[in-house]
């Protein structure tokens, strides 16, 4: 480690007050902790219920520079609350100076594996991934919001919204929005989110009982400045789609939504995303987080804003060693290195959500099996790179052991 810089193991429960004021004073000074998910209140709550929460506290000749949340899985790190957490990183100044690499060797781990790290160099990350966080910018209201959609050339897409809505209107009655604090409607959004996730082929990350206390932990919360929000969209009494966000300060990040299939002709999602950024304006919420990935339906809601990066930063020499053999691939074969890192990449991501969603070896495996029949199926052109991607993505899953 560098001169003077000592890293520390606590659970979240026991940062002091001190730590706890220069939590918000390193969030402040740094622009891209604007997310919910680095509040210290979504950090706690999420610290009671993952399994292997914990917080460690960076410091350089006895002064504190950074904390990094994390759940431990073995020799793997992953940002706590994951895989329900967009966003994470070293909460710290811009200018702390901290390597994240030796942050994580000083906490004994082979692995920090991410999907969405925010304000960091680089260095040392084997990188999968850059993609921008998605923001809509709310500050001068909602029709200023619409404006700027429609001078940055989605006015064609606002206006086939506007005509959904007519015609829903027209077949069912008048639409209603609404915030929910129900728990049945939040237990009808997750057991749909469960439905769907089930038939495209993904890991149900609410398959596991802590994910889902950690939602409705988080939905008990009673500020005005953080915590879950439900959207609802109804007409006739139905709700036609919901979505979960969360608040904190003048940032709202949608989260994870529902919309009825019946009503998929009026393009219920997209009209619940437009009902709630008006809300939103409303309220003063100065900018809404679609979460990172520029995807078309993204793009017509919101803009680029920071980077984020998938990838991981590891210390093993084990699967530094097996990385090399499949980058020596491309000098030999480059269309068959192009086949075996998206295998090993779209393997990684699913690993890494089993993961964190299952902490024991046994559900662990068991889940590995149910999403290498899944991608074997619905992905067969990759049948070839299959086997070599499983085994990166495999041996990084069985040394977290």
């Amino acid at each position: 480690m560098g001169p003077g810089l000592r890293v520390e193991t606590r659970a979240v429960a026991e940062l002091s007050e001190a730590d706890r004021v220069l939590w918000a004073e390193f969030r402040k000074a740094n622009p891209a902790l604007y997310s919910p998910y680095f509040d210290l209140r979504y950090i706690e709550a999420a610290a009671m219920w993952a399994p292997g929460a914990a917080v460690a506290v960076v410091r350089r000749n006895g002064l504190t520079k950074a904390f990094l949340p994390f759940q431990r899985r073995g020799g793997l790190l992953q940002p706590l609350g994951a895989p329900l957490t967009d966003y994470h990183g070293l909460i710290a100044r811009p200018d702390a100076g901290v390597d994240l690499r030796e942050v994580v060797g000083a906490l004994g781990a082979r692995r920090y594996r991410f999907s969405g790290l925010m304000g960091l160099p680089r260095q040392g990350v084997s990188q999968g991934e850059t993609r921008p966080a998605m923001l809509a910018d709310l500050r001068q209201g909602y029709e200023a919001y619409l404006a700027d959609r429609k001078a940055g050339g989605h006015w064609n897409y606002v206006k086939d919204k506007q005509r959904c809505m007519r015609q829903l209107t027209k077949a069912h009655g008048p639409v209603q929005f609404r915030w929910s604090k129900d728990p049945d409607d939040l237990a009808r959004l997750i057991d749909g989110k469960r439905d769907q996730m089930r038939r495209t082929g993904q890991h149900d990350v609410f398959a596991t009982p802590w994910t889902r206390a950690l939602v409705a932990s988080l939905a008990e919360i009673d500020s005005d400045d953080f915590g879950l929000r439900v959207a609802v969209l109804e007409v006739e009494g139905r709700q036609i789609a919901a979505e979960v966000g969360l608040l904190s300060g003048d940032t709202y990040h949608f989260w994870f939504p529902i919309y009825d299939r019946d009503f998929s002709r009026f393009s219920p999602g997209a009209l619940l995303s437009y009902e709630t950024l008006s809300v939103l304006a409303e309220e003063g919420v100065s900018f809404a987080d679609f979460g990172p990935g520029a995807e078309s339906y993204k793009r017509v809601f919101a803009d680029p804003g920071p980077e984020v990066v998938e990838g991981d930063i590891h210390v093993d020499p084990f699967i530094t060693g097996l990385r090399d053999l499949v980058s020596r691939a491309r000098e030999v074969h480059p269309a068959l290195h192009e086949r075996l890192t998206a295998a090993y990449l779209r393997l990684d991501r699913r690993l890494d959500r089993i993961t964190a969603c299952e902490p024991a070896l046994e559900g662990r495996l068991t889940a590995v099996g149910r999403t290498i029949g899944a991608l074997g199926w619905r992905h067969r052109r990759l049948s070839v790179g299959l086997g070599v991607g499983l085994s990166l993505a495999s041996a990084s899953l069985l040394l977290s052991e």
